[in-house]
C-alpha cells in the first residue's frame, strides 16, 4: 500500500480487521498526508488557518466518529488528531513503514508486482515483490500552474507560487496580491490575505456558486445531502439554486456573475469569509488573467491592475511517479478506472480515493477498501475487462453531461451514486465468485514481508 493519508489509513484498517497481510509505505515521518501541517515529505499543502469546509460528521469514518467536543467545522490540527486516533485505536502503526518513499513499481512477468523503495534516513533502496498494489497517494500534492503559462509570466517582476507553498498571510501585508481561481483554497487564502494587503485581486475564468459554510442555520452539507439527497438531478439544482439565494443574495451583490452552470455541475466552493470580504470591497473579483506585465496583470475584460504578488490556485495534478506512464496515467484528469478503483486490464493493481465527491470523501473510502479486500481474497469477481471498459466508456458520457470540462473535474463523482454503485457491484462480484473463495494469489518471485503493499 503506498501512502498512510486518509486513503491508505483506511484501507490499512479494513486489510488488518480482515486479516489481509500487508504493508503500508508513507514517505513522510508521520502519517495523515495532506493533513499533516508542514509534512516533511513536501506533499501537504496545508496553511496555518484551514479549517475543513465541510462538517465533521461529513468527514467521519464509519468505523469512528470524531470526538464530540470536536467543533462543526474543524481546524487542520483536529482533523490530524482524528487520524492518528484513527491509526492508533485500530493498531495501525505496526504496518505502516514511516519514512520510507516508494520510487518504482512495475509489473513482472508471470503475475505479481516488484516495488521499489528507499528508506530516507539512508537513502538505500530495497526491492520487494508484493501480489497486489493499492495506490493510496492522494491528489492534492502536486501543484497544477496554468498550460500553457500566461503570457508574460515569466517577465512579471513580484513574487508568485502555487497556493500548495501558502502559509501565512504576513508575507502580503500592504502588497497588491492577485489570487488566481475559485476554488475552495483560493476562496479561502483571497479572504484571508485581503484583512492586511493593500488591495486583493481575485480571478476567475468560470465562476463557481459559492456555497457558505452554514445553511438556514446548518452546515450546508447536512441540508444539501440530506434535504435533496432524494431529489432527481433536475430538481436538485433549482433547490440549491434557491436555497443559495436566500441565503447569501443573488451573486451580483458581492461584484460576482451568475454562474452559467448549475450547483452541482461543478465542486463546489464554500466560504464565509470570502462572500463577506467581496461584500466589504476588500476583494476585487476580476475575470480571467490575459497577460501579466512586470508589475500589471491585464484581464480579458480589458482591464489593467498593479499587482505585486501572484498566487496561483489552479489546482493539482493526478500523479503517480512511482508507475510508468505506458501502464498507467491520468491525462487531463481522467482516471481509466473502473469504479474508479481498478484498471480493466492491470491485475493486482489498484487505486483509492481517486473519486472527489461534492462532501467529504472520508465515508467511501472504508467501503471502496472492503470491495478491495474481497477481491485480494477471492470472495468477490470482477467482469470480465471488456465489460469495465464498456462500464467506464458509460461513465464518462454521463460525466460530460454532468459537470463541466475540466481537470479538476476529472473524478468528481455524486457521493450517494457512487456508494450506492460501490454495494451493487459487491453483491454482484458474489456472484460472480459463486460462493467460492480461493486463497490468496501465490505472491511473484521470492517471498515478501506481506501479500499485499
Amino acid at each position: 500500500m503506498i501512502g498512510a493519508g486518509p486513503s491508505g489509513l483506511a484501507a490499512s484498517r479494513v486489510f488488518a480487521s480482515r486479516g489481509v497481510p500487508f504493508d503500508c509505505f508513507e514517505a513522510g515521518s508521520g502519517i495523515g498526508g495532506l493533513w499533516r501541517y508542514g509534512n516533511d515529505n513536501g506533499m501537504s499543502g496545508v496553511y496555518a488557518s484551514l479549517h475543513a469546509n465541510i462538517s465533521k460528521e461529513s468527514m467521519s469514518f464509519s468505523s469512528l466518529a470524531m470526538p464530540t467536543a470536536c467543533p462543526v467545522f474543524p481546524h487542520h490540527s483536529k482533523v490530524l488528531a482524528y487520524l492518528e486516533d484513527y491509526a492508533e485505536s485500530f493498531g495501525l502503526h505496526r504496518h505502516i513503514m514511516c519514512g520510507t518513499e516508494v520510487t518504482s513499481v512495475r509489473p513482472l512477468d508471470g503475475g505479481g508486482w516488484e516495488v521499489v523503495c528507499r528508506r530516507r534516513a539512508d537513502a538505500a533502496e530495497e526491492t520487494r515483490r508484493y501480489s497486489e498494489v493499492v495506490v493510496a497517494n492522494g491528489h492534492h500534492w502536486d501543484p497544477r500552474l496554468p498550460d500553457p503559462a500566461v503570457p508574460g509570466a515569466e517577465e512579471f517582476g513580484g513574487t508568485a507560487i502555487h497556493s500548495h507553498d501558502y502559509r501565512v498571510p504576513e508575507p502580503y501585508a500592504g502588497l497588491r496580491v492577485l489570487v488566481i481561481g475559485m476554488g475552495n483554497s483560493a476562496c479561502e487564502i483571497a479572504a484571508e490575505i485581503s484583512r492586511t494587503a493593500a488591495r486583493t485581486f481575485l480571478s476567475a475564468r468560470d465562476v463557481p456558486h459559492v456555497f457558505p459554510k452554514l445553511l438556514l442555520g446548518r452546515p450546508a452539507d447536512h441540508l444539501v445531502w440530506s434535504a435533496l439527497s432524494d431529489l432527481p438531478r433536475f430538481l436538485k439544482d433549482p433547490g440549491l439554486r434557491f436555497l443559495l439565494r436566500l441565503s447569501r443574495g443573488a451573486p451580483a451583490r458581492y461584484g460576482l456573475p451568475e454562474p452559467d452552470r448549475g450547483p452541482l455541475a461543478r465542486h463546489p466552493s464554500t466560504s464565509d469569509e470570502l462572500l463577506v470580504q467581496l461584500a466589504r470591497g476588500a476583494v476585487t473579483p476580476k475575470p480571467g488573467v490575459r497577460s501579466f506585465g512586470r508589475d500589471t496583470a491585464a484581464f480579458t475584460d480589458g482591464s489593467r491592475e498593479p499587482v505585486d504578488a501572484v498566487v496561483y490556485a489552479t489546482g493539482y495534478n493526478i500523479s503517480f511517479p512511482f508507475l510508468d506512464p505506458s501502464l498507467f496515467a491520468a491525462p487531463d484528469g481522467r482516471t481509466e478506472l473502473y469504479l474508479r478503483t481498478v484498471p480493466p486490464r492491470i491485475p493486482g493493481l489498484y487505486f483509492m480515493g481517486l473519486a472527489q465527491p461534492s462532501g467529504a470523501a472520508f465515508p467511501l473510502l472504508e467501503p471502496q477498501a472492503e470491495w478491495i479486500a474481497e477481491l485480494i481474497e477471492g470472495a468477490v469477481a470482477l467482469p470480465s475487462p471488456a465489460d469495465m471498459t464498456r462500464a467506464i466508456v458509460r461513465e464518462w458520457r454521463r460525466h460530460r453531461t454532468t459537470y463541466v470540462s475540466t481537470y479538476r473535474h476529472g473524478i468528481e463523482i455524486d457521493f450517494r451514486s457512487y456508494r450506492r454503485a460501490l454495494r451493487r457491484e459487491r453483491r454482484a462480484g458474489r456472484r460472480r465468485a459463486h460462493g467460492t473463495v480461493p486463497s490468496l494469489p501465490a505472491v511473484a518471485g521470492a517471498a515478501p514481508a506481506a501479500d499485499a503493499v
